[in-house]
C-alpha cells in the first residue's frame, strides 16, 4: 500500500509539472493618431469686421440698456394722473431705445454682404415700428387731460405692442449663420460679444 501510496503521489507530481502553462495576456500597443495642426481661421475683411460691430453694438446695447433701465413696480400709482405719468414715462423710454437703435443701424455704411443687409433691414424695420408705436402711444397720452381713464388702455395696449415687436430682435449672430464669413466675423467683432 505504501508502494502505491508513492507511486500516486509521484503520478500527481509528474501531472502538476506536466500541465502546460497559461500564455501570459497578449500586449496591445495604442499608437495615438497624428497630432493635426488646428485649421486656420478664415480671414475676415476688415470691411465687414467693421460692419458687424457696429451692427451687434447697437442691439446688444439695446438689450443691455432695457435690462438696466427696467424698474421694478415700486408702488402703484396714486391716482389716474399718476398712472397716465408712470405709463408715459414707460413709453418715452422704449421709444428712445428702440429710436437709439434704429438710428444707429441707419448710420452703418451699406453692408459688405448681401445677407448681413438684409438682416440689417428687418432689425431695423422692427424697432421702426416699436419706436413709432411708443413714441404715437406716448403723444396722444400726454395730449389726455390728466385723470382722464379712458386714455390709459390704448396706451397700456400699445406699450405691451411695442414691446412684442421686439421680441426675437436680441440675437444678431442667429440670422447670419448662413454666411461662414459672418459668422467668422462674429466670432472676432468686440460688439457680438453678448
Amino acid at each position: 500500500m505504501k508502494i502505491a501510496t508513492g507511486l500516486l503521489g509521484a503520478c500527481l507530481l509528474l501531472t502538476a509539472c506536466s500541465e502546460p502553462r497559461q500564455a501570459a495576456p497578449p500586449t496591445v500597443t495604442v499608437t495615438a493618431p497624428p497630432t493635426l495642426a488646428p485649421a486656420p481661421a478664415p480671414a475676415v475683411d476688415p470691411a465687414t469686421l467693421g460692419w458687424l460691430d457696429g451692427f451687434c453694438s447697437a442691439i446688444h446695447d439695446y438689450r443691455k440698456r432695457t435690462g438696466e433701465e427696467a424698474t421694478p413696480g415700486t408702488s402703484e400709482p396714486r391716482s389716474v394722473a399718476d398712472a397716465q405719468k408712470a405709463l408715459s414715462e414707460q413709453l418715452g423710454g422704449i421709444a428712445e431705445r428702440t429710436g437709439e437703435v434704429v438710428d444707429r443701424l441707419t448710420a452703418l455704411p451699406p453692408a459688405p454682404v448681401p445677407l448681413a443687409e438684409k438682416v440689417r433691414k428687418a432689425f431695423a424695420g422692427k424697432f421702426t415700428t416699436a419706436r413709432d408705436r411708443a413714441r404715437d402711444a406716448k403723444t396722444a397720452l400726454d395730449h389726455a387731460k390728466p385723470g382722464d381713464v379712458a386714455s390709459q388702455d390704448p396706451a397700456a395696449k400699445a406699450l405691451t405692442q411695442a414691446q412684442q415687436d421686439v421680441d426675437g430682435m436680441y440675437d444678431p449672430i442667429a440670422p447670419l449663420v448662413e454666411s461662414r464669413e459672418l459668422v467668422a466675423a462674429a466670432a472676432v467683432a468686440p460688439g457680438c460679444k453678448a
